[in-house]
């Protein structure tokens, strides 16, 4: 069963077609499927995630999914800054490393599509005196946006 109705998917595929403007790699960290449970890796979430990401991606050319297993892909998943899992890391024309942890469900949705846009341009919709702002930090910063389940 399709986590997004043919309407979304159809809306979606239109707003990637139009607003892509250059490819964009999600890397998608979650663990192996395995017989055996180890309490301090299991991650509840990840199917859900993993699901929903490729839906999203298999709705336009310009978006790829790359699945990493945390465990064995630890080299990789300590470069893109990534803790704990699931995890996204887009990666297309931005500077910096944009990383989300967990399903991005419900309203979160919606930011994951508009990142995705943004990540494609290398821009964002910010105001001139935001990127003024943002232009004088000269030091590594790292912002954490929580968000819980309605």
């Amino acid at each position: 069963m399709s986590l997004l109705n043919t309407d979304l998917q159809h809306k979606l595929s239109n707003l990637f077609g139009k607003g892509l403007a250059n490819p964009v790699t999600l890397h998608f960290f979650t663990q192996g499927v395995s017989v055996l449970s180890v309490p301090s890796l299991e991650c509840d979430t990840c199917q859900e995630a993993g699901e929903l990401l490729t839906e999203v991606t298999a709705l336009s050319n310009n978006l790829k999914l790359e699945t990493h297993d945390f465990v064995a892909e630890a080299d990789l998943a300590k470069r893109l800054g990534v803790e704990r899992i699931p995890a996204i890391v887009l990666e297309g024309k931005n500077k910096g490393t944009l990383r989300y942890y967990g399903v991005p469900g419900g309203y979160e949705f919606s930011l994951l599509v508009e990142d995705l846009l943004d990540v494609s341009k290398g821009s964002t919709q910010l105001g001139a005196s935001t990127l003024k702002g943002l232009a004088a930090i000269n030091s590594p910063v790292h912002i954490q946006v929580l968000v819980t389940p309605t």
